[in-house]
This record gives structure tokens, sequence and C-alpha cells, in this order.
């Protein structure tokens, strides 16, 4: 039986929804809240994970990983894999240091700019000083992280303030999936995203914003993310075997695909697409 497992610990923007602040109809009557975006690799044989990305929801998410291993004791973090320095993908770490776990040299892997970042900004910095933990380089190629479990890190064009933005590629004997929850533009990329789905079983892509026109006062172009229907229409030449890969996630509070019952939701489900959920369970 397998023992290694991806289970999704958010699928929300960096904000969460419902978002702090938002009074209006998509924060007010909702369906179910979520947990800001982010995966984490569970190894059920010893109680142990690997999470990409720690966000301001890192409590509730490592209560996630306890009731899904079903144990009562702070499972083990073997690693951090960071994507980049927007809030919602790093300030959880805050969370390892002396006011809460205190643990000891848990391994984050960065980027060399993000690593900077930590290095030179407190109360990062004081985690590093006090041994909660240990900033590495991510490397080129497959980390390996247990016996044909292996993770991979590439770039992807974003803003770029502060770090650079990376996605993952894990990969073990029988499935490899993609994590990139925030990308600029698929057309930016050195990639060809429908290569890159065809090649690999499972894809959580960026799904912020459903359309343009969402954020009403706010300039979505300075905030750039692929539209979720420009992004259907790249897919769109996709064998449907291909496009039932794909999963919709780091969605912002305003997207209406959040709403169960909106008709944006159910264009994209009788599209053979999917949105990702909370507590979602992919055995790899």
């Amino acid at each position: 039986m397998n023992s290694i497992y991806v289970l999704v610990l958010g699928t929300a923007q960096d904000g969460g929804f419902p978002q702090v602040g938002c009074f209006k109809k998509c924060c007010k009557y909702i369906d179910k809240p979520r947990l800001v975006s982010s995966i984490a690799i569970v190894n059920k044989e010893n109680n142990s994970c690997w999470l990409i990305d720690v966000t301001p929801d890192f409590k509730q998410q490592i209560e996630l990983i306890k009731s899904f291993l079903s144990i009562n004791f702070m499972p083990k973090i073997n690693g951090i894999f960071l994507t980049h320095a927007h809030i919602g993908h790093y300030i959880g770490l805050v969370n390892l240091g002396t006011e809460v776990l205190n643990v000891k040299n848990v391994p984050v892997y960065a980027m060399p700019r993000m690593k900077f970042f930590l290095e030179n900004n407190a109360p990062f910095s004081f985690l590093i000083k006090s041994n909660n933990i240990i900033v590495n380089k991510i490397v080129d190629g497959y980390l390996e992280l247990l016996d044909s479990v292996f993770i991979k890190s590439f770039l992807v064009p974003h803003r770029n303030e502060l770090s650079e933005t990376v996605g993952y590629n894990i990969k073990s004997k029988y499935k490899s999936v993609i994590y990139i929850p925030d990308i600029d533009d698929w057309k930016l990329w050195e990639n060809d995203i429908l290569n890159v789905v065809r090649d690999n079983n499972i894809i959580f892509i960026d799904g912020t914003f459903y359309s343009s026109n969402e954020l009403g006062h706010r300039d979505i172009l300075k905030i750039p993310h692929p539209i979720i229907t420009d992004s259907m229409k790249i897919f769109s030449v996709l064998d449907k075997k291909d496009a039932k890969k794909i999963f919709f996630t780091h969605l912002n509070h305003t997207n209406p695909i959040l709403n169960k019952n909106s008709k944006e939701r159910q264009f994209v489900l009788s599209e053979g697409y999917n949105i990702l959920n909370d507590n979602q369970v992919f055995e790899i």
C-alpha cells in the first residue's frame, strides 16, 4: 500500500476566504471558508510531512495534517519549500520560533533572493540565528525526499519585488504533480503549459481571478494573474483526459467560482476542469 500523499492545505489567495475588510456578497454569503494556498507531501508511514509554503493559516493547516494522519501530536516537518515572498506564502514561518513551536533545524528551501530576504529581515533572520530553521538554496534538478519521491523547482514569471517565484514538480514512481499557485501569464513562461499538462498527472495552477472585471476599483494589471477564462481558452485544445488533470487554486475572495451555485463555477466544471478544495487528498 502506498503511504505518500499530497494533502491540500489551502486554496485561497494570500488574504484567505473570506478576506478581512470585505463586506460584499462574495465574503458575506459563503459556502465554506478556505485557507491560504499551500500543499503538503505527507508520509503516513512515519507521520511526517514536507510543506510547500507556510501561510498565515499555519495553525489550522497543521490540524488538517494531524486529522489526515489520525494523530493527536505534532507531525514532524521534514522540510519546507517556498515559492516566493508574497505574504501568504512564507509568513507562517514565524510559528517555528521561540514564541510558538520552537523547533530546531527545520530545513527551508528557497531561491537565492528569497534566501537573502529571510537572512536579512527580522523576524526570519532571528529564526535562523536561533537555529529554528536552516535556509538552503534550492538546488538544480530533483531533490530526493525519500525513496523514489523527488521534488524540483522551476522559475515562473511573477511580480518579483522581493524574491524570485517558483513552482514545483513532485514526482514519485507512480505520479507527477505540478504546483503553480502564482504566475503572471502563461505566455510569458518559457515552458509551454500545454506540454506541462500533457506530460504530468496532476496540475494545480493559478486560478486567482475568473475575469478581469471582478476587482472593481483596483487595476488588475497591477496584480497580474492568468484569468481563468483566458486559461480555459488556452487549454481548449487539450484532450478531455488532459483537461481533467487541471485543478484551479489560489482563488481570490472575489472569484465567483467559490460560490457553489454560480454559473461561472458550473461553466468551469462543465468544461472538464476541476476546482481544488481544502483538505483534498491525492495519492502519489
